[in-house]
This record gives C-alpha cells, structure tokens and sequence, in this order.
C-alpha cells in the first residue's frame, strides 16, 4: 500500500502565515521604539522587546528583516561610539588647561590650609588666660570650632592629595606630549637638495 503525503490544512497555513506577518511587525514596532530612545541595543533587546526568538529575525525568508534589524543595531551603536570620541577629544584637547588650574588651585589650598593652622595655634592660645586659668565659658564654643577647622583641614589635604595626582597626571601627559613632539622632529627625513 503506497504511503500517501498527508495535505496541510489551508487554515493552518494562513494562520502560520498571519502569525509570521504580526511577528515582523512586532519586530519593526520594537526598532521604532529602541531607535527612538538614543541609546545602543544588541539583537536580543529587540527580540526580548517583540517577544520573538533569533530565529525569527535570522530566518532566511526574511533577509530584508534580518539586515533592517542589523543595520538599525549597528547605527545606534556608532551613534555612542561617536559621543565618545568626541568627549575623549574635548577631554584630551584640554590637559594643558587642567593642569594650569591644578596648579593654581594647589596654590591656593596651600594659602587656605597655613591660615586655617594660624587660626588654630591662635584659638588653642585662647583657651587660657593670662594667668593659666581654663576658660571654661568659651571652651565649648572654642572645640566645636576647632573641630570644624579640623574636618576643614582633612577634607582640603583629601582635596590637596586629589589634586596632586591630577597635576602628576598632567604632567605626565605633558611630557609625553614633548617626548612625542621631538620624536616627530627627528623622525622626519632630511630634506633633500
């Protein structure tokens, strides 16, 4: 007895058929939504946010889907890979100005951290009198202020210690900067007569 091929209903295949047409329009409605945020996405965000698998996306009946999914993917990515670059320049365009205010502001904390110790060599002279008794109505006052001093002084030496490495740093960077300068003047050929 021959076998015979059993026939696939024709409801079964247009309701594959609409359930494919509804999947791809989840897929673009989930790219329309991933493109407007700004922000890059892989694959899997699209397939996650449709609610379909890879294999879906990758299917080769659908090759136009496949490569709008991808190009859509690699487009947000460039659009963060660029942000980047660009903020990467703005911030190594500016080293020497940064150092320049590194400086200045160490400078200043220096000034700021030698008044604060003449305050506080002042006021602990304060805390007697002249004739070594304790000052008992001020002390109070005095300690709490010292103590503010204190944190002061810890927080501007945390600062100070910050900044030191910010100036190591761009020194470092300036040196580098020379160091590569010269390195391009002596690489150059001689010109020729």
């Amino acid at each position: 007895m021959p076998t015979r091929t059993r026939r696939r209903p024709v409801e079964a295949i247009e309701h594959r058929t609409n359930r494919s047409a509804e999947c791809e329009r989840r897929v673009r409605a989930a790219l329309v939504k991933l493109s407007k945020t700004g922000a890059p996405f892989t694959v899997e965000d699209v397939c996650t946010l449709s609610g379909v698998g890879k294999t879906f996306i990758y299917d080769k009946r659908r090759p136009e889907l496949t490569s709008t999914v991808l190009n859509a993917r690699d487009a947000a990515q460039a659009v963060r890979a660029a942000a980047a670059e660009q903020s990467v320049d703005h911030q190594s365009a500016s080293w020497r100005e940064r150092a320049t205010n590194a400086e200045a502001l160490v400078k200043n904390l220096r000034a700021a951290i030698s008044e604060r110790d003449g305050r506080i060599n002042d006021l602990t002279g304060q805390l007697y009198d002249p004739d070594g008794n304790h000052l008992a109505e001020h002390n109070a006052e005095l300690r709490a202020l010292v103590l503010t001093i204190g944190q002061n002084l810890h927080r501007a030496e945390a600062e100070n210690a910050r900044l030191r490495r910010s100036l190591d740093a761009a020194r470092s960077n300036v040196k580098r900067e020379r160091e590569r300068n010269v390195t391009q003047l002596f690489s150059e050929p001689p010109p020729s007569n």
